[in-house]
């Protein structure tokens, strides 16, 4: 199966936001590739050509270029470079990405948060909740590690608990929105100590 590198995703998308119901002309595919990503005229035919010998985009009966929507192919994520099937990769700012990284990405919460702080400590006033009370078992966790050790780095976290450094950062987020852990330097390094020390 043909898999698509970087550039490739690329010119696939431009292909897409061109293609109409008699397919595509590559002198707009060259337009497009130009302004949105820098990709010079030569390396546009050479990509299309390479998608054309391999099956993705064909001649139609009008004599223009189409996309094969049939023909199979997979999408080499920038990420986290694992291989995902052509219909499942997202498109990030013309970035073939896989659902994973890109849910990664987005779903970010922040860690100092007033407004978060405030509604955090109301819900858990509202429903009697106390201490690591109301928390998941990951949370749970993850306090109870930093209480025993006095403090520790999002990264030995990271790697305790096999989280993502994202992971890691949200599970924290939530912590320090309930009061229970907060920033410290020490040294050079950044520690979650509990709220406090």
């Amino acid at each position: 199966m043909l898999v698509l590198d970087e550039e490739e995703v690329w010119i696939l998308e431009c292909i897409k936001n061109v293609q109409t119901d008699r397919g595509f002309h590559i002198r707009d595919v060259i337009k497009k590739a130009k302004i949105g990503y820098g990709i010079p005229r030569s390396t546009v035919y050479e990509i299309v050509s390479c998608l054309e010998f391999h099956g993705l985009v064909r001649i139609n009966n009008f004599g223009y270029r189409e996309l094969d929507e049939t023909k199979a192919y997979s999408v080499m994520c920038p990420e986290c470079g694992r291989e995902i099937p052509g219909d499942e990769y997202v498109n990030e700012n013309g970035r073939g990405i896989c659902e994973g990284c890109y849910l990664e990405a987005h779903q970010k919460i922040k860690f100092a948060d007033p407004v978060a702080v405030r509604s955090k400590k109301l819900f858990r006033k509202q429903h009697g909740f106390e201490g690591t009370e109301g928390l998941t078992y990951l949370q749970k966790e993850i306090y109870e590690f930093i209480l025993t050790e006095g403090g520790a780095t999002p990264d030995k976290i990271s790697k305790l608990f096999g989280l993502t450094p994202q992971e890691t950062s949200n599970q924290l987020a939530l912590l320090r929105h309930c009061e229970l852990v907060k920033l410290r330097k020490m040294g050079e390094e950044i520690y979650m100590v509990p709220f406090d020390s």
